[in-house]
């Protein structure tokens, strides 16, 4: 990367502006912890390379903007970026270890997410039998529906992600299906029917199913916003978990009373 490939929002500083060149030995050229990291790409030849030396111009990304021609922003997972001078000229300036893309760090946390699957219930239970043309109440346990976090790390710099349960998609097994903007209502003794906003009313048996049972499955949707200690965030989409059971829909039977 060359010098004129980057614009830094301070301008270029001189080493002794931002600290001294801590990282550039005696002779000015970058130290072992810098030289293991750069390729110098600079000019070869022993008269040539003695006009040659390195000097730190960053010692903060953070604080100090580093920027691609096309505005992206850059950082390294020090933080400090070198520049290597020949003949009085700028050659080019690069991170200090590697250069770190805080988007990047999310995209590895929100892979890192643990989320477990969503417990779910029903009432009537599925562990039992459920009833045709009945309301079936349908909730997510409330301790699980809840942000989960992650962070991943590279050098001085982090991101890290959350990501927030919105919704649940129930899948009947039947073909219907219903959206409930929450994990549902807990069904308790001596509760009303309507005072759910999550439920089903099945309109056949799952007699004539494969093992006699409908699966219902349940998935909960996941809004993924990040941020990074550059300052750097934003949205990540969606992520989703699910869990499946299979329920048993009886028949109502008729009682002839006389």
């Amino acid at each position: 990367m060359t010098a004129a490939a980057l614009a830094m929002s301070t301008g270029t500083a001189a080493a002794d502006d931002l600290g001294g060149d801590a990282y550039v030995d005696d002779s000015g050229n970058p130290t072992a912890e810098a030289r293991d990291v750069i390729q110098t790409g600079g000019r070869s030849g022993g008269a040539r390379e003695s006009n040659c030396f390195w000097r730190v111009v960053i010692e903060d990304d953070r604080e100090f903007g580093v920027y691609d021609v096309d505005g992206t922003r850059r950082h390294s997972d020090t933080g400090r970026w070198l520049e290597q001078v020949c003949d009085g000229s700028p050659v080019q300036v690069v991170p200090e270890g590697t250069p770190v893309d805080p988007r990047e760090l999310a995209v590895t946390a929100r892979e890192s997410v643990a989320i477990p699957a969503p417990p779910m219930s029903t009432s009537p239970s599925a562990d039992r039998e459920l009833y045709p043309q009945m309301k079936t109440w349908l909730w997510v346990d409330g301790s699980w529906w809840q942000p989960y976090s992650a962070t991943a790390e590279a050098g001085a710099v982090s991101a890290t992600v959350t990501a927030r349960p919105v919704r649940s998609e129930w899948s009947m097994g039947d073909g219907g299906r219903t959206v409930c903007a929450g994990p549902g209502v807990e069904w308790r003794r001596g509760m009303s029917e309507d005072d759910t906003y999550c439920s089903y009313i099945y309109r056949r048996s799952s007699a004539g199913e494969p093992g006699g049972t409908f699966t219902l499955t349940v998935t909960v949707v996941f809004e993924v916003v990040w941020f990074s200690s550059t300052g750097a965030g934003g949205s990540l989409g969606t992520l989703t978990r699910s869990a499946s059971t299979p329920v048993r829909v009886g028949e109502i039977q008729a009682v002839n009373t006389r």
